[in-house]
């Protein structure tokens, strides 16, 4: 959200994800602030992206008081097993199903729609040597609010 006036009436979070845009193919740095700043908050579908992309990368059972959050993703992409591009879809559609859960258990009625989870869905799978991008389509509860994270990784 681009104004003060974007961010009345709505909760925020802290952005974990520093350099997002509204457009454009973006590399995002993680980090609660960039070296000089300090730091920003967000809201609407980034926040959305940004809890996507947090349980995505938290991994399942890690948390003492919440096991059930996270997914399975790191488990199996540390198992060495991910090997070609159909592994990587499955293991990362595997994910998909913990992360569409734990998001669902924490939207409440009042929440605004682009803010809740209603669909994800791998659109590209990219694997070269010991690299990989996944690019996952991101759509809120509102129509008008989806986004693209293209998801980069070490194997």
């Amino acid at each position: 959200m681009s104004d003060s006036q974007s961010y009345v009436g709505r909760t925020i979070d802290l952005a974990v994800f520093q350099g997002t845009a509204p457009r454009g193919d973006i590399r995002l740095v993680q980090a609660l602030a960039l070296e000089g700043g300090s730091g920003s908050i967000t809201t609407g579908v980034v926040k959305l992206g940004q809890r996507f992309l947090m349980e995505l990368f938290t991994e399942l059972g890690s948390m003492k008081h919440r096991p059930e959050r996270g997914s399975t993703f790191l488990l199996e992409l540390r198992s060495g097993l991910i090997r070609t591009t159909t592994d990587l879809f499955a293991a990362f559609s595997r994910a998909l199903l913990d992360v569409r859960r734990n998001l669902a258990s924490d939207e409440t009625t009042d929440g605004p729609a682009d803010e809740k989870l209603l669909s994800s869905e791998i659109i590209n799978v990219e694997l070269n040597g010991d690299h990989a991008v996944v690019s996952v389509r991101v759509t809120s509860q509102d129509p008008a609010a989806q986004l693209i994270l293209p998801v980069s990784m070490a194997l």
